[in-house]
């Protein structure tokens, strides 16, 4: 609950600081009791779509969805551009030198917000192939291949249209098997529609498509009807699960996903029970896992390789150098003696629609022997 009050408070001074700079800016001539509180009405539109989705359980127009969260990207960054040139005017004003005007003030932070939001925009559709190859000290019967994704979020961003085009991407690649860890859905499981469905069930992966929860998963809908739409889309879901594939002789375990970043693991099964059910502990073990907590619990097993997401990088500048602080790795690699682990930026996006300073991934892992 508090940390509910803290983003509240953080919102309201943010809508406020923004609302008024943009009346000094473009609408003093209107009255400032129907100005402010109308642009910090527009400031929150995000806020209040998504509520009314959540609190009468119903399924926004995609369109609606999508403009409110264009709307909180141009505002994160005209708040962004307010703040620089206010450090700049307080500068200038210690040296008694005048500075831009209110007026010039705003276009020049509307404007760049604008610029900044289209280009973003336009890179978060660019999806980058990362490719590659480990050894693992265990025996690699028979080397293998595949392809890590998550955090799609499928809705008003990511449409049917452009999850056909990702997936004939990594139909391309020619994986063995994909491995999806979490985040599939948005908000609602009213949007796993059966245009969806379709796409997922093109995926070509000969020795599955395996997944796992994420926290979004849990807000959007009962586990039993993600399970349901889940395995419509044919998908192999594992909640604290444990797969084994005999082809390439390879288990993967599947965690349930932590509700929050910041819960306890109480909530699920603890990684030494999961990997007590594996009968063959000289073979190759992938994890699945929705929230990046640590690299802990795979080494502490001996796995191989894990797989997280959640981060999305940060999404965007600047969130993606706090990001970078907050978790042991935001993205990409790390290699632990003989454990590989991996955090995907994200194939979708989540609120603003735009990815400035990071990239939409698709991960091609190649697995042989040393």
């Amino acid at each position: 609950m508090s940390m509910l009050v803290l983003l509240l408070m953080q919102n309201i001074i943010f809508s406020i600081y923004v609302a008024y700079h943009l009346y000094l800016s473009f609408f003093t001539k209107y009255k400032k009791s129907s100005s402010i509180p109308f642009i910090i009405l527009l400031c929150n539109s995000f806020i209040i779509t998504r509520s009314i989705e959540k609190l009468t359980h119903s399924n926004m127009p995609d369109l609606f969805i999508f403009i409110s969260d264009i709307i909180l990207a141009l505002f994160i960054y005209i708040f962004l551009f307010y703040l620089f040139t206010d450090f700049i005017k307080v500068i200038f004003k210690l040296f008694k030198t005048p500075f831009i005007n209110h007026h010039i003030q705003g276009l020049i932070s509307v404007i760049m917000a604008v610029i900044i939001c289209l280009l973003g925009f336009l890179n978060s559709h660019l999806t980058k192939v990362n490719e590659y190859t480990i050894n693992l000290n265990k025996t690699v019967y028979t080397p293998f291949t595949f392809a890590a994704i998550a955090d799609i979020h499928i809705g008003s961003d990511m449409t049917p249209t452009r999850l056909g085009k990702e997936i004939q991407k990594i139909n391309g690649l020619k994986p063995d098997f994909v491995v999806i860890a979490g985040d599939i859905i948005d908000n609602n499981i009213q949007d796993f529609t059966e245009e969806y469905i379709e796409e997922f069930k093109n995926l070509e992966a000969p020795l599955g498509v395996y997944v796992v929860f994420g926290n979004h998963e849990y807000y959007s809908g009962m586990q039993k009807d993600v399970l349901s739409v889940f395995n419509k889309a044919g998908f192999k879901t594992l909640i604290d699960d444990v797969v084994y594939i005999p082809e390439k002789e390879i288990y993967i375990i599947g965690r349930d996903s932590l509700r929050h970043t910041n819960s306890s693991s109480n909530e699920r099964a603890d990684i030494e029970t999961l990997y007590s059910r594996i009968d063959d502990k000289t073979k190759p073990v992938i994890i699945l896992d929705h929230i990046t907590k640590s690299s802990e619990d795979g080494r502490k097993i001996n796995a191989d390789i894990q797989i997280s997401g959640h981060t999305h990088d940060g999404q965007f500048f600047p969130v993606n150098l706090i990001v970078k602080k907050m978790y042991e790795l935001s993205h990409g690699m790390k290699k632990y003696d003989g454990f590989h682990y991996f955090v995907t930026s994200g194939l979708g996006l989540w609120g603003p629609p735009v990815r400035v300073g990071t990239d939409s991934e698709i991960m091609l892992i190649h697995v042989t022997n040393k």
